[in-house]
């Protein structure tokens, strides 16, 4: 009888200058070949264990794929996009994305994927407020004009008060201006300048951490 035993860790290895140190242990252990001949060797894996479970390990898994796919980034930018229209927490994808593509690129795509999902919220609160008829209360509307005075500076306020994003986003879309003017340009540029200095946090702790499993176990 031949008795071998295996262990195999996979590690995809190293993507746009960022360490990926991805530890979904594949475990075959106890792998038992019985030979008859030299001919009949015939290897058994009796087990074969992906570790970690529920929102982490899918996020790991996630975050494989878009570590080793052509279009990983630009796949990136997207789902942080839909993170943030969906107003679900971004913060362990920002950190993964320092991890995956390093903290240049991984602040780039953090950037540029959350201001992206911040004018589709502003595209999807003007339709519901125009075609539905959604406003912003009336007792609220009144505290409103240093907003339609100073729209710029007033959203930037805003945009560093500790609510959440889904509510800055969309609760700024409902506002009402003189003539129906919304300022995008003011909104986009709140958005993109107060979310800067996370955005590069986050990049360079994802470029600091010792493995992307490591990040994800850390903030779900």
């Amino acid at each position: 009888m031949i008795h071998q035993d295996f262990h195999l860790s996979l590690s995809p290895g190293l993507r746009g200058g960022g360490p990926l140190a991805f530890h979904n242990q594949y475990a075959i252990d106890s792998c038992n070949t019985t030979a008859l001949g030299a001919s009949d060797i015939a290897p058994h894996a009796e087990m074969v264990e992906v570790h970690g479970s529920g929102k982490a390990a899918a996020l790991l898994l996630v975050f494989e794929t878009l570590s080793s796919h052509p279009l990983g980034f630009p796949g990136f930018i997207f789902l942080l996009m839909l993170f943030t229209v969906a107003g679900l927490p971004l913060t362990p994808l920002q950190v993964s994305a320092g991890a995956i593509f390093g903290a240049i690129w991984g602040s780039i795509g953090n950037q540029v994927g959350k201001t992206l999902g911040c004018v589709i919220c502003l595209c999807i609160g003007r339709y519901f407020k125009t075609v539905r008829g959604w406003k912003m209360p009336e007792w609220l509307d009144k505290y409103l004009l240093p907003l339609k005075t100073r729209p710029f500076e007033t959203m930037c306020l805003i945009r560093l008060s500790p609510l959440p994003l889904g509510v800055k986003n969309y609760g700024l879309s409902l506002v009402h201006f003189p003539d129906d003017h919304f300022p995008v340009v003011a909104y986009t540029c709140a958005a993109f300048l107060s979310s800067l200095p996370h955005s590069i946090i986050c990049g360079i702790a994802g470029r600091g951490a010792s493995s992307l499993a490591d990040v994800v176990k850390q903030y779900t």
